[in-house]
């Protein structure tokens, strides 16, 4: 059973649809500000297929058997001027996501690679992504991939 990583078909839009189901149900379990459910699914492909038009982004699917197993969203990003001129231009990751039954088998990885490849035709010497608190698995798997601490993001909810 051989993975490939390609781009994203308008055919792949359901099982797009229930990756991204699964990954906002996992981060609801990891903070409870999450939206979850199909509509929450679609307006996420929603926003990362805006994202990746117009700011000369991809959208790339796993698949295995003919089937989506794993999805990845990115875009080309610019930071602001504290970080060295030549790590201004980035991009970055704003979904990745592999199947429940196929996560540990390497295909996250093989999305991260695809990522890589992606910056580095697009004269990119960054990659950035963002990982919720408490998603030690994912923290992992991104550290194995070579990312390490960029940021700190946090968040103060005002009622």
């Amino acid at each position: 059973m051989t993975t490939t990583i390609r781009r994203m078909l308008e055919s792949d839009r359901e099982a797009v649809l229930g990756l991204l189901g699964e990954l906002t149900d996992h981060e609801a379990t990891l903070s409870d500000d999450r939206a979850t459910g199909p509509a929450a699914a679609a307006a996420c492909l929603a926003d990362d297929t805006e994202k990746a038009t117009e700011h000369g982004g991809g959208q790339f699917v796993a698949e295995m058997d003919g089937r989506a197993i794993g999805y990845l969203a990115l875009r080309l990003g610019r930071t602001g001027p504290f970080l060295h001129d030549h790590l201004r231009d980035h991009v970055y990751i704003e979904n990745i996501v592999v199947a429940a039954a196929r996560r540990g088998t390497g295909v996250g990885q093989m999305l991260l690679a695809r990522a890589e490849l992606f910056a580095r035709e697009a004269g990119c010497k960054a990659l950035h992504l963002g990982v919720l608190t408490g998603n030690d698995i994912a923290l992992n798997a991104y550290r194995r991939a070579g990312f390490k601490g960029f940021a700190l993001e946090m968040a103060k909810i005002i009622d």
